[in-house]
């Protein structure tokens, strides 16, 4: 069902992609969100999905120094794609969270706030969507296995010709066209739960196919960095920055993308004095 509003009561929200190489602040920087107010000056809350598994837990004491209420940043630790979208689907639909016990089941208590009130994320941090990217292709690829075990079965395979037809078992096309679309809902859900949000991933070397005289194809890599992730990720954020380090050690970003501004920029983050 479509849902309507004035546009004098609409707030844009941030939705940004960080990407760069281990230690170049990224968790740091999405992690700002928990020093944001609320319209009513109430401190944000913090829905935190973290398939890195830990990527946080250091940075929690220096947020607590500065004033931080860790009540108000829920961890989820999960590198689970689909688990990663039942989170967002609650914060959309407005559902309580639950305590999970030692073996991820939810419990009957409610997670609370810092004021005692049912936790509502003003924010969401996705923080390592290249390693939801890498658990989605291997179950895929635990798929294909089972689905050459059936052709196996089919064909009448037995002995090696049986282990090669199974354990070679990879990616099919319709297999990377699936982890792609699932990437794009991924920020679509984000887009669509109605907060703030910030997705990190690693970065890779990006590449282009080039068609050779003889009719062949190769790869070459073009010089650009991009998101190490689920390929499309990128084109519905709002804002897409690179996170690097310089000879100096100074942290650095590079706004590649801003739908706010036409302009591209770099800011220096740190000073490693």
């Amino acid at each position: 069902m479509a849902k309507a509003r004035k546009a004098s009561v609409t707030q844009s929200k941030l939705g940004m992609i960080l990407y760069g190489e281990q230690f170049t602040g990224k968790s740091t920087m999405a992690m700002q969100l928990a020093y944001f107010k609320r319209p009513d000056g109430k401190p944000f809350r913090v829905l935190y999905l973290d398939p890195e598994t830990g990527s946080i837990d250091d940075y929690l004491g220096e947020l607590e120094a500065n004033g931080v209420d860790l009540n108000n940043i829920y961890i989820v630790y999960t590198q689970s794609l689909g688990e990663v979208r039942q989170y967002i689907a609650k914060v959309k639909n407005n559902e309580d969270f639950y305590e999970l016990d030692d073996e991820g089941n939810e419990t009957d208590d409610i997670v609370v706030d810092a004021d005692g009130e049912p936790f509502r994320a003003d924010a969401i941090v996705v923080d390592g969507t290249s390693i939801l990217n890498l658990t989605t292709k291997q179950g895929l690829v635990e798929f294909s296995k089972k689905r050459n075990k059936v052709k196996a079965d089919k064909d009448g395979l037995v002995g090696d010709a049986r282990l090669v037809k199974v354990e070679g078992a990879g990616l099919e096309l319709k297999d990377y066209q699936t982890i792609n679309f699932k990437g794009q809902d991924l920020i679509l859900d984000l887009m669509a739960s109605g907060a703030h949000y910030i997705a990190t991933a690693r970065e890779t070397d990006e590449k282009e196919t080039i068609k050779q005289p003889d009719g062949s194809t190769m790869s070459v890599v073009t010089g650009r960095k991009q998101p190490d992730g689920f390929k499309g990720m990128s084109y519905n954020a709002k804002t897409v920055i690179r996170m690097f380090r310089n000879e100096d050690g100074t942290v650095c970003a590079h706004v590649e993308k801003d739908r706010t501004h036409t302009h591209e920029e770099n800011a220096v983050l740190e000073d490693p004095t």
